[in-house]
């Protein structure tokens, strides 16, 4: 998630003249062209200005944007329609009373009249954006710098209200616009890296992170953005370093201490992980992922009846998380206490099914409980998962021998061989498994095999087989190529 700088707007579209009303506009409001063509003309004008005279005696008064004194002005208007000051300061005291669609009238009026007056496409946008009319907004201050391309004040509020639509490349380019007037500010700076990050522009995101940072080096959403970027690319120690003074400047932040935790535990940095998960669960106890993180980093350290305190927490508060009780299997098996480890397997396996590696696990603790028929179960599932997994298949063909399953077994043995996986033990255990079977010659071949690879072992192993008056060697104890063999040093 990225994180929004809370002061980023501050420089938003705002009615400016709201705080003071139309005295803000004297300096350099418009000014009313006093010119009369006829003495009807100078009679209306006389006959305004009197109203609009009264009106202005109210700037600094408690009557100042009052009801009464837009009266006046709307009486200056009545009589003379082109009274562009009246217009203007009407305009101003409608602002001011949050009256925006009044104040959009007088404004649209105000740039009918005279659109080079200075600054008046900001204030009809404004209007219009507090009207609830942004594209109208936009399509003012588009205007607008279309006379005055370089204005950075009707440049920043086009920015933000395009920001505001999620028109975010054009906000981009509004915002590259400003900041070649006005490269110190660093809000705009932090708005474009912003959007950078949401257009997935990394690296242009991260230089003008770097730039914010240069100009405010206590920048929190800086630091921890940029961190973000880092992680994305891989770059563990730039992300720990930024994160590490996001921090500083949020002591306690749970968002920061986690994201730290887990780029030391990308970097298998798994006690300062720990350390730093458990930190943000002093702030955040009820985040049940942040129990798992620092289970898996305290299993990673054999630290393991804490890690198995905090997979609890973690099961507990994420039930549906199927790794959080794999682990926990693990370390219970690690643990001898076998009566946890079975149940949590399981419960790992209720919420996910297709998971191998449980069943592997679950089925080898079952073996080494010498429950052999849920064993074989659970390590037959575990090879129709994932028919190239070895080390089940391993385990696999030692469990159907104990349970004298001798056809079950030379497949699994077999399928071992086929994957590249054979050693001379599983050749060995082919060899009698054939010879029982009533295969001689299969037997004597796996045989030859063993002993090539482990020539001293298995013809000791076999000599002593040999030696018991009835042995499962006895269809080839008599065959010329098995006595061979065995002579052979």
């Amino acid at each position: 998630m990225i994180t929004i700088n809370k002061q980023r707007f501050l420089t938003a579209l705002l009615i400016l003249v709201a705080a003071s009303g139309p005295a803000m506009a004297q300096a350099g409001k418009p000014k009313q062209d006093k010119k009369v063509s006829t003495l009807a003309d100078a009679k209306v004008y006389r006959e305004a200005m009197v109203y609009f005279k009264k009106a202005e005696a109210m700037i600094g008064t408690p009557q100042e944007n009052s009801n009464e004194q837009a009266e006046l002005f709307l009486k200056a208007i009545a009589i003379k329609p082109d009274f562009l000051e009246a217009h203007y300061d009407l305009g101003l005291i409608y602002a001011n009373q949050k009256k925006w669609k009044e104040a959009v009238v007088e404004f649209e009026t105000v740039l009918k009249l005279n659109p080079k007056i200075e600054g008046i496409h900001f204030l009809l946008a404004s209007a219009r954006q507090q009207a609830g009319d942004i594209s109208s907004a936009i399509a003012a201050l588009e205007s607008g710098l279309q006379l005055k391309p370089q204005d950075p004040k009707m440049l920043r509020a086009l920015a933000y209200l395009q920001m505001h639509i999620k028109d975010d490349r054009a906000a981009m380019r509004t915002l590259e616009q400003f900041l070649d007037i006005e490269p110190g500010d660093s809000s705009a700076r932090m708005d474009l890296a912003l959007l950078l990050q949401k257009s997935e522009e990394l690296e242009k995101a991260a230089t003008a992170y770097g730039e914010v940072l240069r100009a405010d080096p206590v920048n929190y959403a800086a630091h921890f953005n940029l961190a973000l970027i880092y992680i994305r690319q891989k770059n563990n120690a730039g992300a720990a370093k930024e994160l590490e003074a996001a921090e500083l400047i949020q002591p306690g932040n749970p968002e920061v201490l986690e994201r730290l935790g887990d780029v030391y535990a990308f970097e298998r940095q798994h006690a300062k992980a720990a350390a730093a998960y458990k930190s943000a669960l002093e702030k955040a106890p009820d985040r049940g992922a942040i129990y798992a993180k620092m289970g898996f980093s305290l299993a990673s350290l054999k630290r393991n009846a804490e890690a198995v305190t905090a997979l609890e927490n973690a099961g507990r508060l994420n039930p549906k998380n199927p790794d959080i009780f794999f682990l926990l299997g693990d370390l219970y098996s690690d643990l001898n206490r076998n009566d946890e480890a079975i149940p949590a397997y399981k419960k790992s396996l209720e919420i996910k099914s297709g998971q191998v590696d449980v069943r592997f696990n679950l089925g080898t603790l079952y073996a080494k409980l010498n429950r052999l028929e849920e064993a074989l179960a659970e390590l037959k599932l575990a090879v129709e998962l994932d028919p190239g997994y070895s080390p089940a298949w391993a385990n696999l063909a030692l469990v159907a021998e104990k349970l004298e399953q001798d056809k079950e077994a030379i497949r699994a043995h077999e399928k071992l061989i086929e994957l590249g996986k054979g050693r001379a033990l599983n050749y060995f255990h082919l060899g009698v498994l054939y010879a029982k079977t009533g295969e001689p010659d299969p037997s004597i071949a796996a045989f030859t095999r063993a002993i090539e690879m482990e020539p001293e072992k298995y013809r000791a192993a076999l000599k002593e087989e040999l030696k018991k008056v009835h042995s499962v060697l006895d269809i080839v104890r008599y065959k010329e190529s098995f006595t061979k063999l065995l002579a052979s040093e």
